[in-house]
């Protein structure tokens, strides 16, 4: 928006106290910069029960300047905007994943959220990003369709003892493939898949596989180094599973 744009809209909010921010070409902007994914939980927007609100993280009732400022608006679903409120994020700051680096201040441990910091542990609490039936059950959920690929995979080469069948091994390629895909910023819970695969010992396996029947390729490597970019999964598990 321009300058103007948004003294505009600021201005007209003061006045009628109107949702201004409530337009087409914002929300389009704020799916498109989150992947239509929800900033905090990670849930597809869209879908029922689940479609976009405009997020402002500093709360408009107490920095009504702000109401259309593009730096304090985020895509964000019902639920989370539900619980956020009015918290005051300057007197006492969460995390704000278009500016702050998440891995910084959490980590995932067996699908559950934990802190690294203040910040970290605040985030947790205000938005309740351990809620068993609302966002925990989805994470198991995910998690196990991970490690039930995982291990079909396995299986799969015991019992075909390592071919060398070209059309098994691109198979095996994009399967594995598939899974990294699963993990980019782009996918939903994405940061849940990347926990479950990188804390799986037999993606290692897998890999290790791959690497010795050489069809560990660039493709599969670059994907690999992205996830791991923003995994939340702590480096102390790293280093033990793929050890």
């Amino acid at each position: 928006m321009t300058k103007e744009k948004v003294k505009e809209l600021t201005e007209e909010y003061l006045k009628t106290k109107k949702n201004v921010w409530n337009q087409g070409y914002i929300k389009k902007a704020l799916l498109a910069m989150s992947h239509d994914k929800c900033i905090f939980c990670e849930c597809k927007l869209g879908e029922e029960s689940k479609y976009i609100e405009v997020e402002h993280f500093h709360p408009k009732s107490l920095y009504p300047y702000e109401v259309v400022d593009w730096l304090n608006l985020l895509p964000i679903c019902k639920r989370c905007n539900g619980l956020k409120r009015d918290h005051d994020t300057k007197l006492e700051p969460i995390l704000n994943p278009t500016i702050d680096e998440p891995r910084q201040h959490l980590f995932i441990k067996n699908y559950r959220f934990f802190s690294k910091d203040e910040i970290g542990k605040r985030t947790i609490r205000i938005l309740q990003l351990n809620d068993s039936e609302r966002v925990l059950l989805p994470r198991f959920k995910i998690g196990n369709q991970v490690s039930e690929t995982l291990d079909l995979l396995m299986k799969w080469i015991d019992k075909t003892n390592g071919t060398q069948a070209i059309d098994d091994q691109n198979e095996l390629i994009c399967k594995v493939h598939n899974l990294l895909n699963s993990c980019q910023s782009e996918s939903e819970y994405s940061a849940t898949c990347s926990y479950a695969l990188f804390s799986d010992e037999n993606y290692y396996d897998i890999k290790k596989h791959m690497i010795y029947k050489g069809i560990w390729d660039s493709d599969l490597e670059a994907l690999e180094k992205k996830c791991l970019e923003h995994c939340l999964i702590s480096e102390a598990l790293l280093k033990q599973c793929s050890v």
